[in-house]
């Protein structure tokens, strides 16, 4: 299972930033490429970036700062934010970032789903995000009628290998991921799934692992200390 800690860049700094615990191992910086590089220090291999602005606008915002860390050459990038067409994907794959992660807009047409992968195959990912059991297809604020699971299958047959879930409710508050949830999510999904949302503790990451997950992607429990990224990869390497 993958550990991937995840900075959010909002007008080209960390928009999040949690350094006042003792345990954080100092693994603060408002610089993002900082950011990335005390990271990578700490064990990590893979760092999801997002896109802020991006998310909000629906074009990619922070590009120089995305170049910048990609340019580092030296860990790999998984980015989501903005991403509403193959053209935005052909830009940050061929600027070097690993996986570009498909936004709940572009899925509106399935289409370009099934395009994307056949173009860039497992480079690509696609972002599903839920509240009560809906997934979450018109932005952060507005839930489309249509289950989890229907989602998926949309996503399953225009050949999504991997999906970044994430729990709107959990998201944010250090309160542990709703297992319940995502156990359904990952026995019924035919494809890889990293969760997202809500987990605070190594032991939840022991759960996720025990559950089928691909990978965690952990970003405020890492920057409070709540969980030491160090101890949460050997984990999930076990």
């Amino acid at each position: 299972m993958l550990i991937i800690p995840a900075i959010d860049i909002r007008e080209g700094a960390c928009s999040r930033i949690f350094g006042d615990s003792a345990t954080a191992r100092n693994i603060y910086s408002s610089d993002p490429l900082q950011q990335v590089l005390l990271l990578k220090e700490a064990g990590a291999g893979f760092v999801h970036i997002t896109d802020v602005d991006g998310a909000f606008s629906g074009h990619i915002c922070n590009l120089p700062v995305i170049r910048e860390i990609v340019a580092f050459g030296d860990i790999k990038i998984q980015l989501s934010g903005g991403v509403h067409n193959l053209d935005q994907v052909q830009t940050l794959l061929s600027l070097g970032v690993e996986q570009v992660v498909l936004s709940v807009a572009m899925q509106r047409e399935p289409e370009k789903v099934a395009k994307a992968v056949k173009l860039f195959g497992e480079r690509v990912l696609a972002g599903l995000d839920g509240r009560d059991g809906t997934a979450v297809t018109d932005g952060f604020e507005t839930a489309v009628r249509i289950t989890m699971l229907r989602q998926l299958e949309m996503l399953r047959l225009a050949g999504i290998k991997q999906i970044v879930y994430t729990d709107l409710r959990r998201a944010g508050t250090l309160k542990g991921p709703n297992f319940t949830g995502i156990e359904e999510i990952i026995k019924n999904a035919g494809v890889e799934v990293l969760v997202a949302g809500g987990i605070a503790s190594l032991e939840a990451i022991e759960k996720l692992k025990n559950m089928g997950a691909a990978g965690v992607i952990i970003g405020k429990a890492i920057f409070t200390g709540a969980v030491d990224l160090a101890q949460a990869i050997k984990i999930a390497q076990g």
